[in-house]
């Protein structure tokens, strides 16, 4: 006689135990709750369906899971739909800043111009509340405003403003010009002048520059192969070099440069409390690497100075020809020969060192840097390349 088959009873649940299951398996997933609390995914998957229908109640609390968690997800949804909208009015507003270009520094009679050049675009109250005006005063503002001309002056002004600020206070007439043009702004140089003249905006002021090359040395020299003809080269067939002396309250700085001639584009440089040879070497070893030129490259340069011929030195020499490059020096005591860098050299003095006084010579260093490669390289606007930046430049030499 056979035994008895036995009967294994089921596993009993109360409804708390079932309700912290659902919980879990809509805060983890079904199959990843069932795994760690031993339950079959079915079994959760009917005890997290009747806990969202309301039918799956604590005893002890007479809470239902829906009451909290659900409660919950609304108030992430709510909370995630306010901060989209958040983001896209902040949005909006860094594009309304954008467009402005400085106005919010400007008087509240341009601001309110300005707004009046915008109010088909966007609301009146947004652009109000950027520009940091109120749109009561904007109102009573329209209602006795000046005349169509005096609202376009106002404009200009503000914008004019901003370019003499942005070029550091080196912009005249002629680059301002040009920069509003490149904003795709139809502009001409009277109205530009006229609006210099009602703000007292004109450039830094133009202390005089001296050279400060003397190439009274009896060293080996190279011939003038370029013979002062600046332009027309292929990219990165011409560099030129020269060095110049800083003032700081340390003593002196010097900075020697190397310029590439088809874009106008500072592409090495070196400063030193000295003036040796490792100074004008540093200089044309960062402008090596950097750009990697093909063999052939000619490079021009001052003769040096009578206290070190630092140019004409065998260190120089000899890197030039481990470069593969042409050695080219300017005539005896004629600056001419090397004007582009001696243009270079008066447009850093004039624009910035002389506006600024050193106290030691690494800040010296800093504001070099930054404004040879924060402003000269990519943001100056040069005549002599169809005022456009050497970096603008140097990108459509490419192109071509």
């Amino acid at each position: 006689m056979g035994m008895a088959e036995s009967k294994v009873p089921k596993r009993q649940y109360t409804q708390e135990y079932k309700l912290e299951c659902a919980r879990l398996a809509q805060s983890v997933g079904i199959n990843e709750a069932a795994r760690r609390l031993g339950v079959p995914s079915a079994t959760l998957g009917n005890w997290k369906r009747l806990a969202e229908q309301d039918t799956l109640v604590s005893s002890s609390t007479g809470t239902s899971m829906p009451a909290m968690a659900q409660r919950s997800v609304s108030e992430l949804e709510a909370e995630n739909s306010r901060l989209r909208k958040e983001l896209a009015s902040a949005r909006l507003d860094v594009e309304i800043l954008g467009k402005s270009h400085g106005v919010l520094l400007q008087r509240v009679t341009v601001r309110y111009a300005w707004i009046d050049t915008q109010r088909a675009h966007c609301s009146v109250s947004r652009l109000c509340r950027v520009l940091e005006v109120s749109r009561s005063g904007y109102c009573q503002w329209r209602v006795r405003r000046p005349s169509r001309r005096s609202l376009a002056n106002a404009v200009l002004d503000a914008q004019v403003k901003a370019v003499h600020t942005t070029s550091q206070r080196s912009y005249g007439r002629l680059r301002i010009v040009q920069a509003l043009r490149a904003q795709h702004q139809r502009i001409g140089h009277e109205r530009v002048r006229q609006s210099l003249i009602r703000q007292g905006l004109r450039p830094v002021y133009k202390r005089r520059y001296r050279n400060t090359t003397d190439s009274g040395h009896a060293l080996p020299v190279a011939p003038n192969v370029i013979a002062r003809q600046f332009d027309g080269w292929a990219p990165d067939r011409v560099w030129v070099g020269d060095m110049t002396y800083v003032a700081t309250q340390e003593g002196w700085l010097y900075l020697a440069a190397i310029l590439y001639l088809g874009s106008r584009r500072i592409v090495g440089w070196s400063m030193s409390d000295r003036m040796t040879s490792d100074l004008v070497c540093d200089a044309l070893k960062a402008a090596y690497w950097q750009r990697k030129p093909a063999p052939g490259l000619i490079m021009h340069t001052d003769r040096g100075t009578d206290r070190g011929s630092q140019y004409a030195s065998r260190p120089h020499r000899q890197l030039l020809q481990d470069y593969g490059m042409v050695a080219s020096m300017s005539r005896r005591a004629n600056a001419w020969d090397n004007t582009v860098m001696e243009s270079f050299f008066k447009t850093l003095k004039v624009e910035r060192i002389y506006q600024v006084r050193y106290a030691t010579r690494a800040q010296a260093r800093l504001d070099i840097v930054n404004w040879v490669e924060g402003f000269y390289n990519r943001r100056r606007l040069h005549s002599a390349i169809g005022y456009r930046t050497p970096v603008q430049t140097e990108a459509a030499l490419k192109a071509a």
